[in-house]
C-alpha cells in the first residue's frame, strides 16, 4: 500500500496516542478515572479513520453506524465506571474519546492541520485541568459578567455592524471602529487572564504582565507602593520600566496585524527604545532585591469603558483625517501629541488606517512615535508626583533619556 494512503492512519494513531498519553498520565497522578489510556485512545482514532474509509469505499452508512456504536460504547463505559466507583464524576474523558473518533475521521479525509489543531487544543485542556479549576474557583462575579459582555461585543454586535464609511470625508466606519474596540479589549483581556493564571511571581513579572493590560496602571500602582515600601524602590522601578517596554512591544504587535508597511517603518525606532529599556532593566535587575508583589488591577473590560474607547478612537481617526486635510503633517503630529496623554492605542490604530496611503507612511510613523513618547512622559509625571523621591527621580531620568532618543530618531532617521 502507498505511504500517502497509510499516512492518514499513521497520523490518526499518533494524534490518538497524544491524547491517550495525557489521560494515562492523569490516571497515574490520580487526576482521572479508569476509562481509557495510552492504548484505547489511539484505537478510537484508528476506528474513526477506518470507519471513514469503509464509509467512502462501501457505504456512508458504515460511518454512521460506527458513530452510533462508539457513542453507545462510551456511554456504557461511563455508567460502568460510575457504578464501579459509586462516585459521580465528570464525563471529560468520555467526551475526549468521542472527539478522538472524529479526529480519526478528519485524518482520513486529509484534514491533517485541523485534526492536529483539535487534538492539541483538547490535550491542553485536559492537561490544564487543575489550573482551569483553580482559575474558575477564584474568578469573581464581576469578572465573569465582564467576560460575557466581551463575548456579546465581539461575537454578537460586531458581525451586524455595516462595514461602510459615513460622514464628510468618510471619517466614520462603524465596523472598523467596533473592530478596534474588540481588538484592544482582547489584548487587555489576554494580559489580565495571564496575570490571574500565573499569580504573584514577583514585582518583575507583575510589571511585565501588567504592561499587557495597562502600563499606566502599573506606574500608578507602583508609585503609590513606593511611598509605603521605599526600601524596595529599585524593584518597583524595574516593574514600571518593564511595563513601559511591553507597551512598545504591544504597539508593534498591533501594527503588525493592522498595517505591515507602517510596522516596517516603526520597527527600527521602537527596537532601539526596546533595547535601551532592556539594558537599563538588566542593570536594575542586578541591584533589585527579590520581593513578592502584584498590581491590583480590575477586570480590563466593562461596557462603558469599551464604548468610551470606541468613541475616542472614532474621534481620533476623524481629527487625524481632518487635521491632515487642513494642516498637512503638522495636524497629524498635534493630534498624536495630545492623544498620547490619554491613550496610545487609539492613535496607533488611527494612524495605521491613515498610513494605508503610502504617501503618508513617514507622517504616520512619526505620529506613532510622538504618541508613544507623550505617553512615556505622562507616566514619568505620574511616577514623579505620586511616587517616593528616589523612585520618581529614577523613572523620570530614564524616561527623559527615552524621549530624547525618540525625538532624535524622528529628526535624523
Amino acid at each position: 500500500m502507498e505511504f500517502v494512503f497509510l499516512q492518514s492512519f499513521i497520523l490518526a494513531l499518533a494524534l490518538g496516542a497524544l491524547v491517550g498519553l495525557e489521560r494515562e498520565y492523569a490516571r497515574y497522578k490520580k487526576r482521572g478515572h479508569d476509562y481509557a489510556g495510552i492504548r484505547t485512545f489511539p484505537l478510537i482514532s484508528l476506528f474513526g479513520a477506518l470507519a471513514a474509509y469503509f464509509g467512502k469505499v462501501i457505504s456512508i452508512w458504515i460511518l454512521i453506524v460506527a458513530m452510533i456504536l462508539i457513542s453507545i460504547l462510551i456511554i456504557i463505559a461511563y455508567f460502568a465506571n460510575v457504578q464501579k466507583s459509586r462516585i459521580y464524576h465528570g464525563a471529560t474523558s468520555e467526551v475526549a474519546g468521542f472527539i478522538t473518533f472524529f479526529v480519526g475521521v478528519l485524518c482520513f479525509y486529509n484534514e491533517f492541520t485541523f485534526a492536529a489543531f483539535i487534538t492539541i487544543v483538547m490535550t491542553i485542556l485536559l492537561y490544564a485541568r487543575s489550573r482551569l479549576h483553580h482559575f474558575a474557583e477564584h474568578i469573581q462575579k464581576k469578572e465573569l459578567g465582564d467576560t460575557l459582555k466581551f463575548a456579546v461585543v465581539a461575537f454578537i454586535i460586531l458581525p451586524f455592524l455595516p462595514d461602510k464609511s459615513y460622514g464628510p470625508y468618510e471619517i466614520f466606519n462603524p465596523y472598523t471602529t467596533w473592530l478596534m474596540v474588540v481588538f484592544i479589549s482582547a489584548i487587555s483581556f489576554v494580559g489580565y487572564i495571564a496575570m490571574k493564571w500565573l499569580g504573584e511571581k514577583g514585582v518583575t513579572l507583575a510589571g511585565i504582565l501588567g504592561g499587557l493590560v495597562s502600563s499606566t496602571a502599573v506606574t500608578t500602582s507602583f508609585a503609590q507602593r513606593s511611598k509605603k515600601e521605599p526600601q524596595i524602590y529599585q524593584a518597583l522601578v524595574l516593574g514600571v520600566i518593564l511595563a513601559d517596554g511591553i507597551m512598545f512591544i504591544r504597539i508593534l504587535f498591533v501594527l503588525f496585524f493592522l498595517n505591515t508597511d507602517l510596522y516596517t517603518k516603526v520597527l527600527l525606532p521602537f527596537l532601539a527604545l526596546i533595547i535601551l529599556t532592556a539594558l537599563f532593566s538588566y542593570f536594575l535587575w542586578k541591584k533589585a532585591s527579590k520581593v513578592k508583589g502584584k498590581v491590583h488591577l480590575t477586570s480590563p473590560f466593562t461596557i462603558v469603558p469599551a464604548l468610551k474607547f470606541g468613541l475616542f478612537f472614532a474621534f481620533i481617526l476623524a481629527i487625524v483625517k481632518i487635521g491632515h486635510i487642513f494642516f498637512a503633517n503638522r495636524g497629524v503630529y498635534l493630534v498624536s501629541l495630545l492623544s498620547g496623554f490619554a491613550d496610545v492605542d487609539a492613535i496607533t490604530i488611527s494612524l495605521s488606517q491613515l498610513a494605508k496611503d503610502q504617501a503618508l507612511l513617514i507622517t504616520a510613523r512619526n505620529g506613532v512615535i510622538i504618541a508613544a513618547l507623550t505617553n512615556v512622559a505622562t507616566k514619568a509625571g505620574i511616577a514623579y508626583v505620586l511616587g517616593e523621591r528616589k523612585f520618581g527621580w529614577t523613572i523620570l531620568s530614564f524616561f527623559a533619556c527615552l524621549i530624547i532618543i525618540g525625538l532624535l530618531i524622528i529628526y535624523f532617521v
